[in-house]
């Protein structure tokens, strides 16, 4: 059977993969139950990791096991982040509520499916009904959750489950921040290491790193006086280093006083002898 919750771990982050089908054998002979995610749970335990990083990427699944996930995730004594990818879908968005205050995230590329309960059920009338007052008070406890992380009431939420014909409605990541459903949106270019580590120090309260600065422009034509030739030093110190430059008062030479030439000498001879002749 593959596993389809895995846990990584360091001195500070452990890591939970929540994939495939909750709670329901699959095709592929996978299967994410709450009896799987105990067993990791007393590892983290064990572990005393004080950050918790939920990765989901999951369609849903039985909401019996999602709930008993839910509230086991709740029960860890540490900060837990859950991030959502792909299609997260029924069970598994009860699953993502499972997060502190503002940890709940999504990927920019995913979509979020909210809707009622459903189950396959045969029997007599009595016990229809029966069933179907389980998937009423079903779709009220999940409602309730969603209302419990965000500002809207469990009525915003049912109504919005009940949609086309209890199916639902897939959300996009801007649709699910709106609903109250998620906190943020995972962008590409946010989701580097330095971001991350900030976060968690600051969960920590250790002080974070400070943020690298640009490398300043080089000139590589000037340098200081009494510095290798080769030596690159950047624009702002070599104009700090700049001399002014100054040039010096001369009046404008005349004809007479520029300096001539032997042959122009001896041709001012000649004219000067012609002339006295």
């Amino acid at each position: 059977m593959n596993q389809t919750i895995k846990i990584s771990a360091t001195a500070t982050v452990a890591t939970i993969d929540i994939e495939g089908v909750i709670g329901t054998q699959g095709s592929n002979g996978s299967v994410t139950t709450y009896e799987d995610l105990r067993e990791k749970l007393q590892q983290i335990e064990a572990l005393q990791t004080p950050l918790v990083v939920v990765n989901i990427r999951s369609v849903g699944g039985d909401v019996a096991d999602a709930l008993l996930i839910y509230e086991a995730l709740l029960s860890l004594d540490a900060h837990i982040t859950t991030r959502c990818y792909g299609y997260t879908a029924s069970a598994a968005t009860i699953i993502a509520q499972a997060a502190n205050e503002g940890c709940r995230e999504m990927a920019d590329s995913a979509l979020y499916l909210i809707h009622n309960s459903s189950c396959a059920a045969e029997g007599n009338a009595a016990e229809l009904e029966q069933q179907a007052a389980l998937l009423q008070k079903t779709d009220e406890r999940i409602a309730a959750i969603y209302a419990s992380h965000s500002t809207r009431p469990a009525s915003y939420f049912a109504a919005l489950m009940s949609q086309n014909g209890g199916n639902g409605v897939w959300l996009s990541p801007e649709q699910a921040v709106e609903a109250g459903l998620v906190d943020s949106i995972i962008e590409p270019a946010t989701t580097t290491t330095p971001a991350l580590l900030d976060r968690i120090s600051s969960w920590l309260g250790l002080k974070p790193k400070s943020t690298p600065q640009p490398t300043p422009p080089v000139d590589r034509l000037n340098v200081h006086q009494g510095l290798n030739p080769c030596t690159p030093i950047t624009l702002t110190e070599g104009q700090n280093s700049a001399q002014k430059t100054s040039t010096v008062e001369v009046e404008d030479p005349d004809f007479e006083g520029q300096a001539l030439t032997a042959n122009a000498t001896a041709y001012n001879k000649d004219v000067a002898a012609m002339m006295n002749y």
